[in-house]
């Protein structure tokens, strides 16, 4: 379930509720620029970064993973029926966040997590590209 939930928010925090930090660096400079990511236990948050003095914000939504659940039984001669549940303990997860600026920018970003952390890539409306990392 942790991972689950750290993957979603990039995911890292979409699913928990809780908040998280983003960083994101141009490649055409070495300036980072930092951001919060807010879950809201549904699968889905909102994202928020300054860059260059402009706010960019919005939501950020987990659009697939790797998870798996499943039921185990086993039977046994003298114990009986047991069962049980079976949870991925590995995987990832694929998130993405559209963000807007009061001034009418966008930035568009993918995301993928393993649950400890993530990273991925967010591209602005002029075509500026950001690599990007995010992590409770």
């Amino acid at each position: 379930m942790r991972k689950m939930i750290v993957a979603a928010c990039v995911a890292p925090l979409i699913l928990s509720g809780c908040t998280g930090f983003v960083q994101m660096m141009p490649r055409d400079s070495g300036k980072v620029y930092s951001g919060t990511v807010q879950g809201s236990a549904t699968g889905a948050g909102t994202m928020t970064i300054t860059i260059d003095g402009e706010q960019f914000t919005g939501p950020v939504v987990r659009t697939g993973s790797s998870d798996s659940f499943g039921v185990i039984q086993q039977y046994g001669a003298k114990t009986g029926v047991m069962t049980g549940t079976v949870v991925s303990a590995g995987g990832t997860a694929s998130v993405k966040a559209i963000l807007s600026s009061p001034a009418g920018r966008g930035l568009r970003c993918e995301f993928t997590s393993d649950g400890s952390g993530g990273g991925g890539v967010c591209v602005d409306d002029k075509g500026r590209v950001l690599d990007a990392i995010v992590g409770r």
